[in-house]
């Protein structure tokens, strides 16, 4: 019956293929009997596989892999591969050990052959580096005991492609050095690990940043999301594996090694503000150093940072706005704009401040801190907007709305909020304010000092 079944298959796809018959078979064989046997089972396995009859795909894929050329099409081995990792798991839950491991070692030969026979295709030239990614990839799933041994196929890869390649790849190497890291025995051993993930850190952040613009520039916002994703995924194994009690000393041998070399200045730098390690000896001499050479964001947000924390608000926002200007488009826009509405709220300057945090509000929309910002700045006003009949205290009101937004678009803050909220309403106009000026509660209110409206709220 199956063999009745698939004679009809192949007939039918035959007769619709009959109209081509004239083209050039070469590709399929060198004789018409291996050209014939080629396409016959080319066009079997791959009708099953669109069927998900994989386990009926797999012995015409066998016969295809047997009598076609192998750059018949690259298909054959993508489509193989997934074959036989579905095989390789059928013997694995029927405990068959013998197989499976046999089915693992044709996996990656199929892969090695991929990239043999298809290094370069039209729409990729680079195929073959992104191949060996994908095998770094299983070979970490499939071979999980020397899963370490895929590190020279990621290094390789992604050396070739950079933010070309798949945000999977990126993941999966620096999960790759927290094992390394994890298990890493000996002192020696254990900082050579913990250097690799701080520095390798970097470098995949500006390839994933590279390939996420270059996602966006095509217009695929999905695209451009999976490598955000990865962004946040290499962050939270930075944080796990990185504080700064073990990373200072670390940078510091860095440093201390190549004392004139700005590159690892800068990459110093860098890593210092991302885990926030500011308090520390070496922290503001580097931050100055790259300044003197290159006025970088990352350069002026630390000077800035070290100003503020003397409570130089006027001299730390120049380097605040300077860091906005330099990272116009970059991951860190947000916390930039961040700290120099901070800096100008603390310098007195709330409308800068209030233009930052609307800035970094849409910058990072699902950040709530912007808007706490801003209901803070406002509830400042209250002296400036005091020839009001109020006395400015409406502006209570409006730095409500605000702290309510905040908790509207961002849950992790809504316990700030609330204190926050609690502590204006206790200056909000009083009942009598309101029966004076027969305001009711609810009405809307013209904040005229900062040209916003509110509504009016009982104490």
């Amino acid at each position: 019956m199956t063999r009745f079944i698939t004679s009809l298959l192949f007939l039918a796809l035959t007769m619709t293929g009959s109209v081509l018959s004239a083209q050039d078979d070469s590709k399929y064989g060198d004789t018409p009997e291996q050209q014939a046997a080629c396409k016959e089972n080319l066009s079997l396995y791959e009708t099953y596989y669109k069927q998900k009859n994989y386990d009926d795909a797999y012995p015409f894929w066998q016969n295809a892999c047997e009598v076609c050329p192998p750059k018949v099409s690259q298909n054959m081995y993508i489509k193989g591969v997934n074959l036989l990792k579905r095989q390789m798991k059928a013997a694995i839950k029927e405990k068959n050990n013998e197989r499976a491991i046999a089915l693992r070692d044709s996996v990656f030969l199929f892969y090695d052959l991929r990239i043999e026979h298809f290094p370069s295709t039209s729409k990729k030239p680079d195929n073959g580096c992104e191949v060996l990614g994908r095998k770094a990839m299983d070979w970490m799933s499939l071979n999980k005991r020397s899963a370490l041994e895929a590190r020279p196929m990621f290094e390789e890869s992604i050396a070739c492609l950079e933010g070309r390649s798949l945000a999977a790849t990126f993941d999966k190497y620096y999960t790759l050095l927290k094992t390394a890291f994890m298990d890493a025995e000996g002192a020696e051993a254990k900082t050579a690990a913990q250097e690799d993930l701080l520095l390798e850190y970097l470098r995949l952040s500006d390839f994933i940043e590279a390939g996420r613009q270059n996602e966006l520039a095509a217009g695929d916002s999905a695209g451009a999301d999976k490598y955000a994703t990865t962004q946040k995924n290499l962050d939270e194994v930075f944080v796990q594996v990185a504080n700064c009690d073990e990373m200072v000393p670390v940078l510091e041998g860095k440093l201390n090694a190549a004392p004139d070399d700005i590159d690892t200045q800068k990459k110093a730098l860098r890593l210092l503000n991302e885990k926030g390690c500011t308090d520390n000896a070496i922290f503001l001499p580097v931050a100055e150093a790259v300044y003197a050479v290159e006025k970088n964001a990352d350069a002026a947000y630390s000077i800035g940072i070290q100003l503020a924390k003397k409570g130089d608000f006027t001299a730390a926002l120049p380097y605040f706005e300077e860091a906005v200007e330099l990272c116009e488009d970059c991951p860190k826009l947000a916390r930039n704009l961040m700290k120099a509405g901070q800096a100008a709220k603390n310098a007195g300057q709330v409308s800068k401040c209030i233009r930052y945090a609307r800035r970094a509000a849409k910058a990072e929309p699902g950040n709530g801190e912007p808007y706490l910002l801003i209901g803070d700045a406002v509830a400042s006003m209250v002296s400036a907007c005091s020839d009001s009949p109020l006395g400015g205290r409406e502006v209570y009101w409006l730095a409500t709305d605000y702290y309510q937004r905040a908790k509207s678009v961002d849950s992790e803050v809504a316990s700030k909020a609330n204190t926050k909220i609690s502590q204006v309403s206790k200056s909000y106009p009083t009942v009598d304010d309101l029966f004076t000026y027969g305001i009711d509660e609810g009405k809307e209110i013209t904040v005229k000092c900062l040209g916003e409206t509110t509504k009016a709220r009982k104490p």
